[in-house]
């Protein structure tokens, strides 16, 4: 019995492990759509510089979503300053705001450590 209670026990943490590190399926969002977010275009939205406590901590890589035509985060390519780790990381949308001409990024580097890391 306590051999059958240590294996459930295993096989129930090993279960819930696996769905710490599932990853959303995201797609890449076409260049020509609008986020309104920002309003503007997943083109122009490419490649802005992202800040964090007044400084660039990195620049958007890609405009991804769970649907073809709806934006729904940002693919931040850090670079490692800031106390950010040096890797491409899927940030939700609504972790930014657009302050004096600037992308900031509304979250501390260890809430971003615990995002998912984009490989693409």
């Amino acid at each position: 019995m306590f051999a059958k209670t240590i294996s459930l026990a295993l096989l129930s943490s090993a279960l819930l492990a696996g769905s710490a590190f599932a990853q959303t399926a995201w797609v890449e969002i076409e260049d020509n759509v609008q986020v309104s977010a920002f309003n503007a275009t997943v083109d122009q939205i490419d490649d802005w510089d992202v800040y964090a406590g007044g400084e660039v901590v990195g620049e958007v890589e890609e405009v991804v979503g769970t649907e073809a035509g709806t934006a729904s985060a940002l693919v931040v390519d850090f670079e490692g300053n800031g106390g950010f780790a040096d890797q491409d990381v899927v940030i939700p949308l609504d972790h930014f705001t657009w302050e004096n001409d600037q992308l900031v990024l509304n979250a501390d580097a260890a809430a971003v450590g615990e995002m998912e890391v984009w490989n693409d």
